[in-house]
Parts: C-alpha cells; structure tokens; sequence
C-alpha cells in the first residue's frame, strides 16, 4: 500500500470519528431538548396552578371569635373571612376565606391564587419610610389578617371593609377596602 491507500485509511477513519463524534452530540442534544420541554413543561404546570382557585372541603375554621360572616348573594351558602384567636397568651389574627354550604352542612376553603404574603396598610407605609432609593413596594392585593372587619354580599361580589389588626400589645384600626369577585374568585381588587 503506498501512501494514497494509508491516506484513504485516514480520511475514511476520520469519517467514522466523526460520524460516531456526531451522533453522540446528536443523542446528547435530544436528551437536552428532551429535559428542556419537560422542565418547560413543568414550569407551565406550576404557573397554572399559581391562576387556579382552589376550593377544598374541610372541617370548620379553627375556633375565632370577630370573623365576618356574610349571606351569599346567590346560593344557599354563609362567607366567613378572618377572624382571631386568643390562647391566654397571644392573639392569632387570620384572612382565610369560608364558604359553608346550609344544605348539605358541609365547609369548604377558598384560597385565592397567587396572593402575596399577608400585608397590612400600616406596615406597606412603614416600608416606605424605611426605603432609602424611594421606590415604592407593590401594591395590597389581598387583605391582611384582620378581626372584625365589615362584610357583604351584594350581586355576586364579596366587600370587606376596615377591621382590627394587632402587633404585639398595639392595635391598629384599618380602613382599607377589598371586593371579591364571588364568580371568577380569581383576585382580591
């Protein structure tokens, strides 16, 4: 063999290295693309339910006293939201949202989708004054723990206006206002 048949070899062996080369980078790519929808996939998953209303039977709220409890304006239904709890010796203020059902005596948890953590206004103006750079944090969408906030029920909506809140032995009057869309039940406005 003279030096073209050892120079064929070589390409020809080349080739092979390449196609080889080429089909792991071609199967490597797959499993990437692969891994790559599936965690789109579930990041999807998770963004649905961030916009889901989840309504779940349950037993009745935790013992409270100053809850709101409003007719339901369509069905047969009482809306019990908030509320406190005192145990001797620290008070439990909530903003979670009842519906009980009169007919078939049966409670159900309402969460509302992507609510921000628990806020109140007094705490959104302390925040403000404490920012240096002036910038302002985002808006309330959902009410804070609160006792003996007004509620109603008119034509298909919730309203909830103003409440007690306390921070260790200082209570706060709020006055602040929310309306619950009793239909869609997809925000606090």
């Amino acid at each position: 063999m003279g030096k073209k048949g050892k120079k064929e070899k070589k390409v020809k062996g080349a080739e092979k290295t390449a196609a080889k080369m080429e089909k792991k980078v071609s199967k490597r790519s797959k499993r990437e693309e692969e891994d790559l929808e599936a965690l789109i996939a579930e990041f999807q998953n998770l963004d649905a339910k961030k916009t889901q209303v989840v309504e779940t039977t349950c037993p009745p709220p935790s013992p409270r006293l100053n809850a709101s409890l409003s007719a339901h304006p369509e069905k047969e239904e009482l809306i019990l939201f908030g509320g406190e709890f005192f145990n001797g010796k620290k008070t439990y203020l909530y903003n979670d949202l009842f519906f009980y059902n009169i007919k078939k005596n049966s409670w159900v948890k309402a969460e509302i989708p992507n609510p921000p953590p628990p806020r109140c206004s007094h705490q959104a103006e302390e925040e403000e004054e404490e920012d240096e750079e002036g910038s302002h944090s985002a808006p309330m969408v959902e009410p804070c723990p609160r006792s003996s906030a007004m509620a109603t029920a008119r034509q298909g909506k919730l309203y909830l206006y103003g409440g007690m809140f306390e921070v260790g032995d200082r209570q706060f009057t709020l006055n602040d206002f929310y309306c619950l869309d009793l239909h869609k039940m997809d925000q606090w406005e």
